[in-house]
Order: C-alpha cells, then sequence, then structure tokens
C-alpha cells in the first residue's frame, strides 16, 4: 500500500466463513477483524473504507476503490504484455 493512504482507510482484503471481514487498515496494512454487519450495504472485497476510528466503518470510498481497482488492471496489462501474453497472460 502507498505510505501516503491515511489511517482512516481500509480496503476488505477478504470475507471468512461468510460472517468475517478481514480489513487491512492505513498504510502499514494492520490487520482488522470485523462481522459482515459493520460494513456498509453492498460492501465487497476489494472495497476501500472510510473509519471513523472512534465508530469504525462510515462508508466505502468508491473513488479510492475504483482508483486501485483501475491501478492493479494496469499493472496487470503491463505484465500480461511483459511476458508476451503466455499461458499465464490472457
Amino acid at each position: 500500500m502507498p505510505d501516503d493512504l491515511p489511517m482512516d482507510r481500509a480496503v476488505i482484503d477478504r470475507i471468512v466463513d461468510g460472517d468475517t471481514a478481514v480489513l487491512l487498515v492505513g498504510p502499514t496494512e494492520d490487520p482488522l477483524h470485523v462481522p459482515m454487519e459493520a460494513l456498509p450495504e453492498g460492501a465487497s472485497e476489494g472495497d476501500w473504507l472510510v473509519l471513523d476510528l472512534a465508530r469504525l466503518i462510515v462508508g466505502v470510498d468508491r473513488e479510492l476503490t475504483d482508483a486501485r481497482a483501475a491501478d492493479l488492471e494496469g499493472r496487470l496489462e503491463r505484465i500480461r504484455r511483459e511476458r508476451g501474453g503466455g499461458r499465464f497472460g490472457r
């Protein structure tokens, strides 16, 4: 994660057993396990959240989620081009 990421942002890294979300918080990616009920409606893996450190989660940061997804897609595309689009570069 970028060093300039604010401490009040977290990404939903994964969902465990359908009832617990593992968030990676801030630039240090500290894991935080929260019940699914604590997430905003419609939030899913890969979404970036805005945290209220007193209340925990405030909402999904769509702008950051979309920007990071576009960045990752760009990185994957560069890797695919560098590898020549072989077997694993579909």
